[in-house]
């Protein structure tokens, strides 16, 4: 009989698959890493080959103070216990997905006080009188999903959890970047904060100098104003670059979860700068297991074309097996005897007939989250390319400019040894020593920014890389 059931249940399957409306749809095409050639861009790093970023990459620059923020960052910090409360729901709704290919069992106790009819299914003694209704058993389903609906629903929440888990992973390296990134900008502005106290310094010189060429009739009164002027706003700058210092204390204590005190504690940074770029050799197939953003939004595509299937399923005969075994009686003292117990099972089928338009709307909705789900996967995965070959682009820009600074600021300070000396000696006037500073500070100013695009080039470098994760196995 139940032989008979099944095939019946095949055939009228077979039947109805032509049955799914799938509206013609085109799926998106998902980009392949083979397809974004990028020898040729990448080719210009300054090593090649070079090992992928490891997990703890911040330790590379050799400052304990930043190693200890960063810690303290991933362990406390409220962005990262949401990605972990994001994946323990997904984790959740997965655990329950599971269950969907166990059998379902229940257990069943209750007791009905009635009065049956006097021409109802029950002769006399019942008939007409009240009685008291006992049932304790144990309640049986089973899901055959022939058609595999509910295997593609445990296979997506599975692609669900692996997303989520991807998603935190993302969450902890931006976490890292931006503690990091905030620590160079510190650096940054004290290194700024040399080049202001240095003005501050030489001007403070040109003024005294100033005023013993005027007292010896060498100089006119004004240009001591004009030097005190420009000493009052060196003194402005410097006030400007210590309250930006504050301002990045401030937000580091934010980033490690902590109050604004834990920033004023912060001693200078001691960064060491990377003096070349290293790539792996694998790029960029190697992004696609290395970045948590490609792995979740490959995820989320699996998790989508899962959703097509069970949707695709809904459309097909459901067939579930229920059994219950136990005891029944009217009387509760009859309830635990032999003659009181109850077997039972009953194979059951469902066919989708009018609800067709609700199957069919679903369907479709799940078609477009997939072809929505490759199109960021593809945008992500050509973001990640174009972010590796930027790197490139700004290290090699940065690797010329800083060749010629380095020239620049050697014959600034040498105009400028030269030009106060000549003031000193009355060969040369108050406007060129002027002009020979400014060009020594602007110098120096541009090397405090060169150092830290340097750092912050390769804080992109290692965020683009996927900063030591490995998505993983299966």
């Amino acid at each position: 009989m139940n032989l008979r059931i099944s095939l019946l249940t095949v055939a009228a399957g077979l039947a109805l698959a032509g049955c799914v409306d799938r509206g013609g749809w085109r799926p998106t095409p998902q980009l392949q890493a083979q397809d974004l050639r990028s020898e040729q861009t990448l080719a210009g790093a300054t090593a090649a080959n070079a090992p992928a970023p490891a997990d703890g990459w911040w330790r590379a620059y050799g400052d304990p103070q930043l190693d200890a923020l960063v810690d303290a960052a991933l362990a406390g910090s409220p962005s990262l216990a949401l990605a972990q409360a994001r994946l323990r729901a997904a984790q959740g709704r997965a655990l329950a997905a599971g269950a969907l290919r166990l059998p379902q069992a229940s257990a069943d106790a209750q007791v009905t006080r009635q009065r049956f009819p006097e021409h109802g299914l029950y002769p006399p003694p019942y008939a007409g009188s009240w009685q008291t209704d006992g049932r304790v058993a144990l309640d049986l389903q089973y899901d055959l999903d022939f058609w595999g609906r509910n295997r593609a629903l445990i296979a997506q929440s599975g692609a669900a959890v692996a997303a989520a888990q991807a998603d935190q992973a993302a969450a902890r390296l931006a976490l890292a970047v931006a503690v990091v990134r905030a620590y160079v900008q510190l650096d940054l502005n004290y290194a700024l904060l040399d080049v202001v106290n240095d003005q501050l310094k030489q001007s403070t010189a040109i003024r005294d100098l100033t005023r013993q060429r005027v007292d010896a009739g060498l100089e006119n009164a004004a240009r001591v104003k004009q030097s005190e002027g420009t000493l009052a706003l060196t003194r402005a700058g410097v006030a400007f670059v210590e309250g930006n210092i504050e301002l990045v204390r401030n937000q580091i204590a934010d980033l490690v979860a902590a109050g604004p005190d834990r920033g004023r504690q912060l001693q200078r940074p001691q960064l060491r700068a990377p003096t070349q770029l290293g790539l792996p050799a694998l790029l960029p197939s190697d992004l696609l297991a290395r970045r948590p953003d490609i792995v979740a939004a490959r995820a989320q595509v699996e998790a989508a074309s899962q959703g097509i299937k069970a949707a695709e399923a809904s459309f097909y005969p459901d067939v579930n097996l229920t059994a219950f075994a136990g005891l029944q009686s009217i009387g509760l003292s009859e309830l635990f005897k032999t003659s009181a117990r109850i077997f039972g099972a009953t194979p059951a089928l469902s066919l989708p007939v009018f609800n067709r338009r609700q199957l069919t709307g679903n369907l479709y909705a799940q078609q477009a989250q997939r072809d929505a789900s490759v199109s960021l996967y593809n945008q992500t995965l050509l973001d990640a390319v174009r972010e590796v070959a930027d790197v490139v682009a700004h290290w090699q820009a940065l690797e010329r400019e800083s060749s010629e600074q380095v020239l620049a600021l050697e014959a600034a300070q040498s105009s400028y040894d030269l030009t106060t000396q000549r003031y000193r000696a009355g060969l040369d006037n108050y406007l060129s020593v002027l002009s020979s500073e400014n060009q020594v500070l602007t110098a120096k100013g541009l090397a405090a920014q060169l150092q830290a695009q340097r750092l912050n080039f390769s804080i992109d470098l290692v965020r683009a890389l996927g900063g030591g994760y490995t998505a993983p196995a299966g």
